[in-house]
C-alpha cells in the first residue's frame, strides 16, 4: 500500500502580506477621505442598480408563463 502525499498547497505568503499592507493604508486614512472613496463606489454601482430596477420592472410588467410542476 501507498501513502497519500499531503496536497501540496501554492504559497500565498505575498498575497496576504499585500492584503495586510492594504489594510493598514486604508485604516491610517482620515474619515473624510474614507467618506469620499465610499462616495465613489456608490457612483461605479449606480449602473448596476439602476439596470437591476429597470430588470426589475419589466418582469412585473411582463410575468413569465407559470411552469407545469
Amino acid at each position: 500500500m501507498t501513502q497519500k502525499k499531503p496536497p501540496a498547497y501554492p504559497d500565498i505568503s505575498d498575497i496576504l502580506r499585500k492584503k495586510e499592507e492594504i489594510r493598514r493604508y486604508r485604516t491610517s486614512r482620515s474619515f473624510e477621505v474614507k467618506i469620499e472613496a465610499m462616495e465613489e463606489l456608490r457612483e461605479r454601482l449606480r449602473p448596476f442598480k439602476e439596470a437591476r430596477e429597470k430588470r426589475k420592472a419589466e418582469r412585473k410588467n411582463h410575468p413569465s408563463p407559470a411552469k407545469n410542476r
